[in-house]
């Protein structure tokens, strides 16, 4: 797959791609190597454009796989947004091919009201955006078919997480 033909970038002119292409760099991965640790300090943000890659948290000496992504997808996404410490492992299934863009070049990007930057973060806010309302549906299946104590402790974590969202930029 050749990276402007990426979801997130398809509706980038060409001067628009130059621009942004000047920022990333490409990267190979071998299967099994890994792309970032969870917990560490998020600098990149991932295109994959070829390949297998196993996202996952690292919890007791075991692995708790939390998705398999194929390309096209986006990793690293939620560390540009926040600024938090990366949420998850994530390591090459396959052999893979990537895109890095360092998080300073897209800050700088937005900064200077780069419409390339602006248009792929929409993008990546409405892939987001639509994992947030299958999370919340499921949520709500969950909390509906569990009983008693754990239906009231889902329930409140559910309207503390939508009641103590604000709009604020600091991590």
């Amino acid at each position: 797959m050749d990276i402007a033909d990426f979801p997130a970038l398809k509706s980038l002119n060409q001067t628009q791609m130059d621009n942004l292409r000047s920022t990333w760099e490409a990267r190979t991965l071998s299967a099994g190597e890994d792309l970032m640790q969870r917990g560490e300090e998020g600098g990149e943000i991932y295109f994959l454009l070829k390949g297998e890659l196993e996202v996952y948290i690292p919890q007791g000496g075991r692995k708790i796989e939390v998705a398999r992504l194929r390309a096209p997808a986006v990793v690293g996404e939620l560390e540009l947004l926040t600024g938090l410490p990366r949420a998850a492992s994530v390591r090459a299934h396959t052999d893979a091919e990537i895109v890095a863009i360092p998080q300073e070049g897209v800050e700088a990007r937005v900064d200077d009201g780069d419409t390339a930057v602006l248009k792929m973060m929409f993008a990546i806010s409405r892939v987001i955006a639509r994992r947030l309302v299958a999370l919340n549906e499921k949520f709500i299946e969950i909390e509906a078919n569990s009983g008693g104590a754990r239906s009231d402790e889902l329930r409140a974590f559910r309207t503390k997480l939508f009641s103590e969202w604000t709009f604020d930029q600091s991590p």
